[in-house]
């Protein structure tokens, strides 16, 4: 799948000059072309567009099976190709002791294949996109900078839909989110957070601000639209951290503090504006009131059942203390959890975890990092924070190394978001939110193929 003969275009190179053949040089319209790219634009087309057919257009659930069809494909070409080249990414490796580990926990506790097949695509579906990604050989040298303002599209795109909606007569709140259907908010926020990291990073590699007041400044639009008033609070968390990664790269103090001097203004603004909108005019709480202990204890350890879906849909901190009470059953449950899928389930396939059948609640609306204490225990969770560490010392490496702006845009980018992913699982159900989940682990594939490349370059050269 990744060499050269089998992703390249084909394009016949006749008259081209040797050192255009040797740099490999393409137009956009050439490599948009591409199989490889055609399969992952399938992809995210379909987690883009799939839940506005559903809702509100209203087409048939089956709708649905179209963001699992064209994912199966790229993890079939993925396992061929690794077969065909008796290749095998270290990634793949450690993919592969997960599902021994947790699936022969699962087993144990007498859960069906059936459960812990599906809780595996769940866990791997956007990953194994990552590998695919990586597996590219032939990725456009602008690949980085149409990215970053693809994504500045799409978050226009998404506020004309938005806007377009609310003049229909839409209420205001979660089902607000564009073209990612009934109750997308979550959908919607992920997204909004992943493109406010690579604003962040670019200015982190250019000093340059107007793309990242432009990004923060249709995100505000959108969150407000949705009511999303976790987006303050989450910008705060990654103007820190963004913050952080200046000082320590040596940046001028004068400039970080006119920049926290722009982004308090910006809070202020973003108060004003949610209170005297949200607030006067939808009746909604004032954001500050979600700073009194009463409030936040009310908010985040709440366990009403939804008036719709009929689940309890636990606050984020109540999810975490209950999924911890659930695992204190014995000490290897500590470490391991109930295993691979036990609290994933497919109202289509008819297929439920163990850990959902047997629920005191009988079905929990709870965020992804509630699920996983319970599918994985303190180990797994354990090694997913292994994980993101290294990764994001090989996205630090990267952006030291690269002369590429924007690929140092995207490395920082992929390093602000990955750093935040406990957040992000402890806020959401973060990890099946399809268009943010096909972004990262398509980018990061893309890194981690432009760092190894040029590893290889410079070991050939020594």
């Amino acid at each position: 799948m990744a060499r050269q003969d089998t992703y390249h275009s084909g394009t016949s190179t006749r008259g081209a000059t040797p050192s255009a053949v040797e740099k490999g040089a393409r137009t956009r319209s050439e490599w948009m072309r591409q199989g490889w790219f055609r399969l992952l634009a399938l992809v995210f087309l379909a987690e883009l567009f799939v839940p506005f057919l559903l809702w509100p257009v209203g087409l048939p659930r089956a709708v649905d099976g179209l963001r699992e069809l064209a994912p199966v494909i790229a993890v079939l070409i993925t396992f061929m190709y690794m077969l065909k080249e008796d290749r095998t990414p270290g990634a793949v490796l450690v993919m592969l002791g997960i599902t021994f580990i947790w699936g022969l926990v699962a087993t144990l506790e007498g859960q069906g294949l059936a459960a812990t097949t599906w809780g595996w695509w769940r866990l791997f579906k956007y990953p194994i996109l990552g590998i695919f990604a990586y597996l590219v050989q032939d990725w456009p040298k602008d690949f980085a900078r149409w990215l970053l303002r693809f994504c500045i599209g799409l978050l226009l795109f998404e506020l004309g839909v938005q806007l377009v909606q609310l003049a229909m007569g839409m209420p205001v709140g979660d089902s607000l989110a564009g073209t990612l259907g009934w109750k997308g908010v979550m959908q919607y926020s992920m997204m909004t957070f992943f493109i406010v990291c690579l604003g962040l990073g670019h200015w982190l590699a250019t000093q340059e601000w107007k793309t990242l007041f432009l990004i923060l400044l249709l995100g505000f639009v959108g969150s407000m639209l949705n009511g999303t008033k976790f987006y303050l609070f989450a910008v705060g968390w990654l103007v820190g951290v963004t913050l952080v990664i200046h000082l320590v790269r040596g940046g001028q103090f004068r400039q970080l503090f006119l920049s926290m001097f722009i982004f308090a203004l910006a809070a202020v603004a973003f108060i004003t504006v949610y209170n005297s909108y949200l607030v006067n005019s939808r009746g909604l709480r004032p954001l500050q009131e979600y700073l009194q202990p009463e409030t936040m204890e009310r908010y985040l350890f709440t366990d009403g059942q939804g008036d719709i879906d009929g689940l309890y849909n636990l606050g984020r901190g109540l999810a975490v203390t209950y999924s911890w009470q659930q695992i204190r059953r014995d000490p290897t449950t500590t470490l391991f959890g109930f295993g691979l899928g036990t609290r994933t389930e497919s109202s289509a396939l008819g297929v439920s975890g163990l850990g959902l059948e047997q629920d005191i609640y009988g079905g929990v609306g709870s965020t992804t990092l509630g699920a996983w204490i319970q599918e994985h225990g303190l180990l797994g969770l354990g090694v997913f924070l292994l994980f993101n560490l290294w990764i994001s010392l090989k996205l630090i490496r990267f952006a030291r190394a690269t002369s590429d702006p924007y690929q140092a845009t995207l490395a920082f980018g992929l390093l602000l978001f990955t750093l935040s992913w406990p957040v992000w699982i402890w806020y959401h159900k973060a990890w099946i939110a399809g268009v943010m989940m096909v972004l990262y682990w398509v980018s990061l594939g893309y890194i981690f193929r432009q760092l190894y490349s040029s590893a290889r370059r410079v070991a050939r050269r020594v």
